[in-house]
C-alpha cells in the first residue's frame, strides 16, 4: 500500500465514512536537553463500516518529507480510541522542538485526513521548550509568609507572592505555614491550593514553568468576659460568619446575701457589641470584645435586712436592761434607787413601780404607824 501524506489545509470532503479525529496529542511542556520524554497521540473514530486507520508524527508544524514516527495499519468499526505513544530524547540545545500529528483513513487506496472540527480535525500539534531551569511563581496573596523550597526559605513580597528558578524535572518539598497570628487579634489559616491539595507540604516537579495558587482564609478572636457568672472565653471565627452569645438572667451572690436571696441580675451587653437582650447574634467582621453586665437587685433584701435590722435592735435593748440591773454601787450612792424589776428610776417613797408596777416595799409611813 502506497502511504501518501498531506500537507495541512488539503483534507478530505468525503462524510460517508463518519469521524476520525486526534481526540489529543500531548508532550511536556519543557524538557532539559538530552532527557527522554514522550508524545501521547489519541485518535478517536466512529464509523459507518470498517475502515483502516493509522497516525503519523512529523517533526516542525507542517508534514513535510518522511513522517518522524508512524503507526501499523489499524483496522477498526464503529466507535473508539486508539491510543499510541512516543519515546523520544530531546536536542542537547535549549530552545523549541515542535511536533505534527494526523491521523488518516484509508479511501479507495489513498490516505486522507478530516481538516474539519465536526468530523476532526485530523491533526494537531504540539511545542516544547528545551531548558534546564523553569520558573516556579508561588501566589500566596498575603505578604511576609516564609516559603520553604527545597532547603532555602524564603519570605512572600509586598504582593503576597515569590519567584524561585529550579532544574525541570527535579522535586523539590515546597512547604508554606499552616496559619500566622498577628498582634491585632487576627490571623489566617491556610485553605489548600487551587489545584485541589490541601497540604501545607508538597513535592513538586517542574515541567515547565508553573504557577502555584495557595489560599488563606481570615480569622478573628472574639474574647467574651463576665466577671459574675463565671463566662469567660476566647474563639476564633471566619471573617464574615456569624457568632451567637447567650448569658443567663441571673447569679447568684455570695454568702452571706445568699442567705437572704440576693442575686446579680443581667443587665446587658457592652465593648464591640451593646445589647441589653441575653441573646445576641452578630457578624464577625473584626476582632470583639464583649462584655456581660450584672446588676445586683436588692428587691429580695429588703424583707430580710428589716427583719434582721429589728432582731438586732431587741438584742441591743435586752443588753443594756440587762447591764442596768447588774450594776453595782461602790461608797456612797448619789443615784436613785431603780426598780429591781424592770431597772427604771423610782423614789424612795413609792410602794409600787409606776413603770411596772413591781410591789417595792413598805413605805416610810406605813412603818412609823
Amino acid at each position: 500500500m502506497v502511504f501518501s501524506f498531506f500537507t495541512v489545509g488539503v483534507f478530505a470532503e468525503d462524510q460517508s465514512l463518519g469521524r476520525v479525529r486526534i481526540a489529543s496529542f500531548v508532550g511536556p511542556r519543557q524538557v532539559a536537553p538530552d532527557t527522554a520524554f514522550s508524545l501521547s497521540l489519541d485518535v478517536e473514530y466512529e464509523v459507518r463500516a470498517a475502515t483502516t486507520i493509522r497516525a503519523a508524527i512529523f517533526e516542525g508544524l507542517l508534514s513535510v518529507g518522511a513522517p518522524l514516527w508512524q503507526s501499523d495499519n489499524a483496522s477498526v468499526a464503529g466507535g473508539g480510541d486508539k491510543v499510541w505513544t512516543l519515546n523520544l530524547t530531546a536536542p542537547s540545545v535549549e530552545g523549541t522542538i515542535q511536533f505534527s500529528a494526523y491521523a488518516y483513513y484509508l479511501d479507495n487506496g489513498v490516505w486522507k485526513f478530516y481538516n474539519d472540527t465536526v468530523l476532526g480535525p485530523g491533526y494537531g500539534q504540539v511545542t516544547i521548550k528545551v531548558s534546564r531551569y523553569a520558573t516556579l511563581k508561588v501566589d500566596l496573596g498575603v505578604p511576609g509568609l516564609a516559603v520553604t523550597l527545597g532547603n532555602s526559605s524564603e519570605m512572600t513580597t509586598q504582593a503576597g507572592d515569590l519567584n524561585a528558578t529550579l532544574l525541570v524535572g527535579m522535586p523539590y518539598q515546597l512547604s508554606v505555614p499552616s496559619d500566622q497570628e498577628y498582634q491585632n487579634s487576627t490571623r489566617i489559616i491556610f485553605s489548600g491550593w487551587q489545584d485541589g491539595t490541601n497540604q501545607t507540604q508538597r513535592l513538586i516537579s517542574l515541567t515547565g514553568d508553573t504557577q502555584l495558587i495557595g489560599y488563606y482564609r481570615t480569622q478573628y478572636l472574639l474574647k467574651v468576659t463576665s466577671s459574675q457568672s463565671g463566662y469567660s472565653y476566647q474563639k476564633w471565627y471566619d471573617a464574615g460568619s456569624n457568632a451567637t452569645l447567650q448569658e443567663v438572667n441571673f447569679v447568684p451572690t455570695s454568702w452571706p446575701l445568699a442567705l437572704f436571696g440576693g442575686k446579680y441580675v443581667f443587665s446587658g451587653w457592652s465593648g464591640d457589641v451593646n445589647s441589653r437582650s441575653s441573646e445576641i447574634s452578630f457578624t464577625m467582621n473584626s476582632p470583639k470584645t464583649i462584655y456581660a453586665n450584672f446588676s445586683i437587685d436588692y428587691g429580695l433584701l429588703i424583707f430580710p435586712i428589716i427583719v434582721a435590722l429589728g432582731i438586732i435592735g431587741e438584742i441591743i435593748l435586752l443588753a443594756l436592761k440587762r447591764r442596768k440591773r447588774t450594776k453595782t454601787t461602790l461608797g456612797p450612792s448619789t443615784e436613785r434607787p431603780t426598780c429591781p424589776n424592770c431597772g427604771e428610776d423610782v423614789e424612795k417613797e413609792w410602794v409600787h413601780c409606776i413603770h411596772c408596777g413591781n410591789n417595792l416595799g413598805p413605805s416610810e409611813d406605813a412603818d412609823a404607824k
